[in-house]
């Protein structure tokens, strides 16, 4: 017997609200969240990648630490066109033969890096990452009167100093790392040059564009 296609209109309610479940889901954007992703490698060495998506136009950032004793990092930024939950990107920096592709995969990150030595990227790093954050690297302003700097993640180790509404802290990609989803770990420069570090609620902050 020759089935007939099955549409929203037919069968009731119940079948009405599985169908549009199942469009929404269907035309729902395959990779849609800002956010940053870790994959820690061996010997305490780690790589994360901070990823933008603007309408499925990529912007990453990655950072690689190796832990050695020379202190050698890695570092990418480049852009790129996300298609079919894959994006290899481009970047007018880095060496021209370095190859990084990114790949969307149950909601977690998968990357690899070909021919990336000179960027100190190697295939040690290639593999599942899993998110941090939904914050990405950049600047940010602060929103809230005033906002205090915390020594780990949570409120139960606020420290004295502060950072006022309208002040600006930075989230770098060397130390993005050691922010706790909704806690990101900022620094803040006064008009001295003196630095202050810490740890502030993402929801103190919002992203400068």
């Amino acid at each position: 017997m020759k089935r007939l296609p099955i549409t929203c209109a037919q069968n009731g309610i119940l079948r009405t609200i599985s169908c549009l479940i199942f469009l929404i889901i269907l035309n729902a954007p395959a990779f849609s969240q800002n956010g940053t992703y870790e994959k820690k490698g061996p010997a305490g060495s780690y790589c994360v990648i901070s990823v933008e998506n603007n309408n499925n136009h990529i912007k990453a950032a990655v950072f690689a630490w190796w832990n050695t004793h020379n202190g050698q990092m890695g570092f990418y930024e480049g852009t790129g066109t996300m298609k079919n939950n894959s994006c290899v990107l481009q970047s007018a920096d880095s060496d021209p033969e370095c190859k990084v592709t990114l790949n969307v995969v149950q909601g977690k990150l998968k990357a690899s890096f070909e021919h990336c030595m000179t960027d100190h990227l190697t295939d040690d790093f290639n593999g599942v990452y899993t998110k941090i954050t939904d914050a990405v690297a950049g600047d940010y302003i602060v929103t809230v009167p005033k906002a205090y700097f915390y020594k780990t993640p949570g409120a139960g180790s606020v420290l004295k100093t502060y950072v006022l509404k309208g002040d600006k802290v930075t989230l770098d990609m060397d130390r993005i790392a050691a922010s706790k989803q909704t806690w990101l770990y900022v620094y803040y420069t006064n008009k001295a040059g003196k630095e202050t570090a810490g740890y502030i609620s993402m929801s103190a902050l919002k992203r400068i564009k």
